[in-house]
């Protein structure tokens, strides 16, 4: 793909654009870019690519809405049945810890809202870029009565903190951008008309090391998270999947879309 091209995947509206080095992967699914299991799929199979392709020294994950950056999980996965949303509690695991552990500089760069399995996608960054207004970001599983996937928690402790790990999961809210970045699990927060391109020169300015070595360095980072997140990923995804259809975790989710019906 030469410098400014953009494609968009038709089927998820997932934009994909290079900005000389780097790789822009801009979601655009509907009002909340709310993951499904295509969705997942299609992220994932892009974020490898750009992994990849050697002309690509950054990736910067971002969205086309300037209010959302991710809503979470589509929430008409309430209605699937137990293998359909076991599958893409696997395929979300993988996309997951692609970009968790991805072999190139990964920026997220927020426009707006990172709520649940967003604010999940926005931790696997190495650093996250927040627009300055009303953005917040967090994991509302506890108010919803479903676990959150236990393997996720024990890898993001490494990205955004214990303190700010423990009041997202055990408050069940989320906090506003600034108060994310005062905890730390916010880089930057920047003008939204800046966001994009500060994100792009970031991620730029991170290529400019040794791929190999700053892939190296990234593992040794969080190596030690991944092997307990991987060691505890069975019963953690047992867990979260079997909370989404219990009483209590459909009886949350009904509530979700009810509001947003």
């Amino acid at each position: 793909m030469s410098a400014h091209a953009a494609t968009i995947d038709s089927s998820t509206d997932l934009l994909v654009e290079d900005r000389g080095g780097v790789r822009i992967l801009a979601m655009g699914r509907g009002k909340a870019n709310a993951i499904s299991t295509e969705f997942a799929v299609a992220l994932q199979e892009a974020a490898l690519k750009a992994q990849e392709d050697p002309a690509v020294r950054g990736v910067v994950l971002t969205s086309r809405s300037p209010k959302i950056f991710c809503g979470g999980f589509d929430l008409r996965l309430a209605r699937a049945g137990a293998e359909d949303f076991a599958r893409f509690a696997r395929v979300f695991d993988s996309l997951f810890f692609d970009l968790f552990l991805l072999g190139k500089p990964l920026v997220a760069a927020l426009t707006g809202h990172a709520v649940a399995g967003g604010a999940l996608l926005a931790a696997t960054a190495d650093f996250r870029f927040a627009a300055e207004g009303p953005g917040t970001i967090g994991l509302p599983g506890v108010r919803l009565g479903i676990h959150l996937p236990r393997h996720c928690m024990e890898a993001i402790r490494s990205t955004v903190g214990e303190q700010t790990l423990t009041r997202w999961a055990l408050l069940g809210e989320t906090m506003p951008f600034r108060e994310a970045h005062e905890f730390g699990a916010i880089d930057r927060i920047v003008p939204p008309d800046q966001l994009l391109e500060e994100a792009v020169n970031f991620a730029e300015q991170l290529g400019g090391a040794s791929s190999e070595v700053y892939s190296a360095i990234k593992r040794d980072l969080r190596g030690a998270a991944y092997e307990k997140a991987r060691n505890v990923l069975p019963e953690g995804r047992k867990a979260f999947v079997d909370s989404w259809f219990s009483e209590i975790g459909q009886r949350g989710l009904a509530s979700v879309l009810h509001r947003g019906s």
